[in-house]
């Protein structure tokens, strides 16, 4: 009898010996799937940011050989960014990058201080800002419930205008002017402050509302303002750098907490290259662009010292409003990321 179980037991152990050994060489385990990262944004194809999406997949083909397969879709062709920053929670879409507001219409006013205005008003003090004075860290604490986390930042450009009908020296050039805005209150509290028109309207309509007269101007990078051919119709731009409007490169907080620690370090190394590239290649192309606005008669003009503090004190208003939707801890928070002069 003991010899007989002795054999049960041995044969046992031999069956479960072979089916580990078909786990090993035949179905892959959870730790050997390729990771799938899927990268949605509403930029062109042919911008720096679409072109440095596609390098992260041949850096990490390289790195980590067949462990990640990167899509990039640009275009909106996933959605607009609405439904792309959805697909970070259902697991659809892995990364979004998109101008901060998208972000923090979702995470709240104290995320939204980001945006506030000059509060980095120039590209060196962005960079300080973010990267050296805690930023980018403070971005995180804020997005983190909202289940956000924010890996690195694009350079989008600073914010300017572009108008159908003059230069804007000050408020009083603004008094009564369209300014078409992405809809958030943020947006409305600092155009009114600044003595404009804030007019919401969706992307689709500012290239025909702008040719009409419907709206007066718009605000946004030099970089949108070139690959839309806006000086075109508005050939009046404004250099006020009135705010940084990064693009927050985005995942799910609970996705990339998920991925082992050795895929996480590769791929996040990978994204702050990629991030970095982009800021330097978009940085060194704002040149290039007002030279082709000039070039095509448009008139480019940079706003003074005094006028960009004039313009900053009108502004005040919008700090004091965001101290009663976010808190004086977090706004002075912030404030102390901005560099000392």
């Amino acid at each position: 009898m003991k010899k007989k179980i002795s054999l049960l037991l041995m044969f046992v152990l031999c069956i479960g010996a072979l089916v580990g050994c078909g786990n090993s060489k035949g179905k892959k385990t959870a730790s050997d799937e390729v990771i799938t990262v899927k990268i949605a944004h509403t930029d062109s194809s042919s911008r720096s940011t679409h072109k440095w999406a596609e390098w992260l997949g041949k850096y990490l083909d390289k790195e980590a050989p067949g462990r990640f397969k990167v899509e990039v879709y640009s275009d909106g062709s996933l959605g607009d960014t609405p439904d792309a920053i959805a697909g970070l929670g259902l697991g659809t879409v892995q990364i979004v990058f998109d101008l901060s507001s998208a972000f923090t219409q979702i995470a709240g006013y104290k995320s939204a201080c980001i945006d506030l205005p000059y509060l980095y008003p120039s590209y060196d003090e962005w960079i300080e800002g973010t990267f050296k004075n805690g930023g980018l860290e403070l971005f995180n604490e804020t997005i983190a419930d909202a289940d956000f986390y924010c890996i690195d930042m694009y350079y989008n450009g600073m914010r300017q205008l572009i108008s159908r009908d003059k230069i804007y020296h000050n408020t009083d050039d603004l008094k009564g002017q369209k300014v078409r805005i992405a809809q958030n209150d943020l947006n409305v509290e600092m155009w009114n402050a600044l003595g404009a028109n804030p007019t919401p309207m969706a992307w689709g309509e500012v290239v025909t509302s702008l040719s009409q007269g419907q709206i007066n101007a718009l605000d946004h990078s030099l970089g949108v303002f070139n690959d839309f051919n806006l000086h075109e119709i508005a050939p009046y731009i404004t250099l006020t750098n009135h705010a940084s409007s990064p693009f927050p490169i985005v995942c799910s907080k609970k996705w990339i907490e998920s991925l082992d620690k050795k895929d996480r370090k590769v791929l996040e190394e990978g994204i702050h290259k990629m991030a970095k590239s982009q800021r330097d290649e978009e940085r060194e192309k704002e040149a290039e662009y007002i030279q082709r606005f000039e070039k095509e008669n448009a008139e480019v003009y940079e706003l003074t010292a005094d006028e960009i503090k004039a313009f900053e004190k009108a502004s005040e208003p919008v700090y004091k409003w965001m101290r009663s939707k976010a808190g004086d801890e977090i706004v002075d928070k912030w404030l102390a990321t901005k560099p000392k002069k």
